[in-house]
């Protein structure tokens, strides 16, 4: 490696020596790593990022030598290194500013996120050349280099990336959607075009003149139990000159010639906002879609293709995902692949259209925002919608005293339970219960007690004479018995007991109360699993919930049943859950799980049992699941208020307000009972009850189903997200009844 040693100052000198150590030893760390531990699934970047080491290597070798050419390269080298750490930032940077100008109220928590990750690639890629460039371009190195100042402006120049990408993607893919129309003129066009429908003479649409169609047709939709009958666009110079050449086209189209009309549904869809989509890869493509509210648009100069957020929905495209790896409960994302296909045109220009709607209904005009409708608030409103979810649970009884486990609204069509829970048959027998104690008084309240009795019945027919070698009873499945599914079967009966009076299950409720018994652990944990088999517990088998499930079934045991040594055992629990059971990890010490159904449980025990520490753990558990929860002012989506969730990027998931809602009204009834005041805690509950009675479905919010009178109750996993799981109703049940007379 030639040419001469250059003639350097001291602390040059020592510069080169450190940087060329340093330069091989990073090589090293940096080849290792790439051959050792990262997968060959892009050779292409493994054989260039190798390339990088090697030339590393070798400009280490010439700054320890001293020469010129081991600093061009060395400089070269953390040039390149500080591109790639530039560029991922970069390119997180514009992921946010993507995100944010699609998603809006996402860019809040899209931006920290961003931000931290881009730091984070800056400091694993970027760190390392900054502070070898940072030494290697002092003006002094320079001019011993005989070297000028234009590498100093290409790391400034760098560094720059970043702050002009970013701005420069948030302006160009923002959503900037037209003035809403106004309800008078939602009004007008749907009862202009009632009016033709009925050859009737049509009202005035003055509201409408002057006020822009959108940026492309407005679209009207005349909707019969969940079937589009026919569907018509409309153009104009004006808003009420598109929806006359909208309603004319729908008057006269071939679908409706001999059909009545009058039982549909009339919906109009303006287009608000148009952006493209700068990749049809269907990765970007699922991203760039806000559910429930856009739509896309193809189109190749001959002809173009567009679908409604509606068809979105009813073809299931939304969930497609998991957030997280493994857990399919919490899914986002569009189902790109599909949905392109359905345009129908392979290539072209791809465009997000933002939708603005509003559908008729019973000669009123209401807004929409994504599928749903206004929906009612309020203690009354919770109490009949808690009734609404209980005649919906009552449908879907079969004639053995199963439940139907899933239902999909859109097709109206069960699925086949191929693996039917027991845990949800126990625990949505213990709603019924619930809900038939509080509502009894009313007329044709008797329909829920006979809907307990059916499906507890069906339980006590399926419990085995013995469990293994325990002088007890369980729920089985195969042979495994569980804790949860035990424990609920108690609950759901103790429930009946103290409804009606009626003891005909205690005997039952004794005999599983054994196998929970036998199932506690001196720490007062439980053992989750017995092997029926073998005859024996397997500790080493969990499961969530369990433990608490079971803590609730021996508090309700001692209460209907005043046997003593249900207290005891009721205590050692709630006293494990609420304390010992954080302690053991250091983590622990700072976050809380799954534990609703601990509050539950701490709330039934009173007065039995007064401890201040359950209503500080409830108390807490309440506090932290607050810091997920849509609260008034921070987020512009109307529907999120109330919900649970990560950030604007997922349309909430109903049935998580279900469960955490079952615990805070717990802890609010538990805080009045030690004389506590916690308006955080009320409001905390307030507004999950509202979003749950509100996403509830019913007659107003119902044209996209296929039965909307056997829909009518349901609980859906969200407002994209069509599966009716009788778990979710059933959650929603026993938090809205409970809330109505908090």
């Amino acid at each position: 490696m030639g040419g001469p040693a250059l003639e350097l100052r001291e602390t040059t000198r020592r510069a080169f020596r450190f940087w060329g150590a340093a330069e091989v030893v990073h090589a090293a760390v940096l080849a290792t790593t790439l051959v050792v531990f990262v997968p060959w699934k892009s050779p292409v970047v493994h054989v260039a990022l190798l390339a990088y080491a090697a030339a590393k290597v070798v400009a280490g070798v010439g700054l320890w030598r001293l020469r010129r050419w081991g600093w061009r390269l060395g400089v070269a080298a953390g040039l390149f290194g500080l591109l790639a750490g530039v560029v991922v930032a970069t390119l997180l940077v514009a992921s946010w500013a993507y995100l944010k100008g699609v998603f809006g109220d996402f860019g809040r928590g899209a931006s920290i996120g961003a931000l931290l990750f881009a730091s984070v690639a800056l400091q694993v890629l970027g760190l390392y050349p900054c502070l070898k460039l940072r030494t290697l371009l002092r003006a002094e190195v320079r001019a011993d280099v005989g070297a000028g100042a234009g590498w100093v402006r290409a790391v400034l120049g760098l560094v720059a990336l970043p702050f002009l990408v970013g701005p420069a993607v948030y302006l160009g893919y923002r959503v900037t959607p037209l003035t809403p129309v106004s309800e008078t003129g939602r009004q007008q066009a749907v009862a202009y075009a009632r009016a033709k429908l009925l050859d009737e003479a049509p009202p005035p649409l003055d509201a409408l003149e002057g006020v822009p169609v959108g940026d492309d047709a407005l679209y009207l939709t005349l909707w019969r139990h969940g079937r589009v009958l026919a569907r018509t666009t409309g153009r104009g110079v004006d808003l009420a000159a598109a929806v006359k050449d909208a309603t004319a086209t729908l008057a006269s189209h071939p679908r409706l010639h001999g059909r009545k009309t009058e039982s549909g549904r009339l919906k109009f869809d303006r287009v608000v906002d148009t952006t493209l989509i700068p990749s049809d890869h269907p990765s970007v493509v699922a991203l760039s879609v806000v559910a429930g509210l856009d739509e896309l648009k193809r189109s190749d100069g001959k002809a173009s293709r567009t679908r409604l957020p509606d068809d979105l929905v009813r073809s299931q495209r939304f969930g497609a995902a998991p957030l997280v790896p493994g857990i399919r409960e919490l899914r986002f994302g569009l189902n790109a692949k599909k949905e392109l296909t359905r345009l129908g045109i392979e290539a072209g220009r791809l465009e997000r259209l933002r939708f603005e709607s509003w559908v008729e209904f019973q000669g009123k005009t209401l807004p929409v925002w994504r599928g749903n409708t206004p929906g009612p608030s309020g203690r009354e409103a919770w109490r009949q919608a808690a009734i609404a979810g209980g005649d919906f649970v009552l449908r879907q009884i079969r004639k053995d005293g199963r439940f139907h486990y899933q239902y999909f609204p859109v097709s109206g069509r069960h699925t086949k339970d191929k693996n039917y829970s027991l845990p949800r048959h126990a625990g949505t027998v213990y709603s019924l219960a619930e809900l038939y104690g509080r509502v009894k008084d009313e007329p044709g309240a008797e329909r829920f007690k006979v809907g307990v009795e059916r499906a507890a019945d069906w339980l006590v027919r399926n419990l085995p004479g013995r469990c293994g070698d325990l002088d007890a009873t369980c729920v089985r499945k195969g042979n495994w018995a569980n804790l949860g599914s035990s424990s609920l079967a108690m609950v759901g009966m103790l429930f009946y007991q103290r409804s009606t009076g009626d003891t005909r299950y205690a005997d039952s409720v004794r005999r599983l109360g054994r196998f929970v018994l036998a199932m506690q652990r001196e720490d007062g944990d439980f053992h989750h699993f017995y092997d029926l088999k073998n005859k024996r517990i397997r500790p080493e088998r969990r499961s969530m919930f369990f433990s608490e499930e079971a803590s609730l079934a021996l508090v309700l045991a001692h209460d209907e049943l005043g046997d003593p040594i249900y207290k005891d055992a009721a205590e050692r629990a709630l006293d494990y859950l609420t304390g010992p059971k954080y302690e053991g990890y250091f983590l622990g010490r700072f976050i809380y799980g799954a534990d609703h159904w601990t509050c539950i449980a701490a709330e039934e025990a009173w007065p039995t049992l007064k401890k201040p520490e359950y209503l500080d753990f409830c108390r807490g558990y309440a506090a932290f699941i607050r810091r997920i929860q849509y609260q008034p002012g921070e987020f512009s989506a109307p529907d999120f208020l109330g919900h649970y969730g990560f950030g604007g990027f997922m349309v909430p998931q109903a049935p998580a307000a279900a469960g955490f809602s079952e615990a805070i009204v717990s802890t609010v009834e538990l805080a009045r009972h030690h004389g506590v005041s916690d308006p955080a805690l009320e409001a905390q509950m307030r507004f999950a009850l509202d979003a749950l009675s509100r996403d509830q479905m019913r007659p107003d919010n119902s044209w996209l189903m296929r039965k909307p009178a056997d829909a009518a109750g349901g609980i859906r996993r969200s407002l994209v997200e069509q599966e009716v799981r009788i778990d979710f109703t059933q959650h929603s049940v026993s938090a809205l009844i409970r809330g109505s007379a908090t």
